[in-house]
């Protein structure tokens, strides 16, 4: 992903293909900081968007989970409030090379 592609601030949806398996991402910019999670709320395995595709944040800037409105850590993907508390989100490694960000494969904690 090219870092142009993701503004400060923005948070995006993201399906990738890996092999022959689908994933759904969820990407966060903060400054220069990028970090990204599987998009699947621990607490029900669905993901954290809404319907349209939109991602939802608290005024601190958490994470909101769309459908339990449980909050991530945007940085760590622990588990902040709501259902879930003490499970977090899955991590999924970010690397800057050059102009762009390189998302490598899901991490499991």
């Amino acid at each position: 992903m090219r870092k142009s592609d993701l503004a400060d601030g923005q948070i995006l949806g993201l399906d990738v293909t890996e092999g022959r398996a689908q994933r759904r991402l969820i990407v966060i910019r903060r400054g220069d900081e990028v970090t990204a999670f599987e998009n699947r709320c621990p607490h029900a395995g669905w993901p954290l968007d809404t319907f349209d595709g939109r991602f939802l944040s608290s005024e601190t800037g958490g994470l909101i989970c769309a459908a339990h409105m449980a909050v991530f850590d945007p940085k760590t993907g622990a588990c902040l409030g709501g259902p879930g508390q003490g499970r977090g989100l899955t991590p999924v490694p970010v690397q800057a090379e050059g102009d762009s960000w390189l998302i490598g494969p899901a991490t499991r904690a």
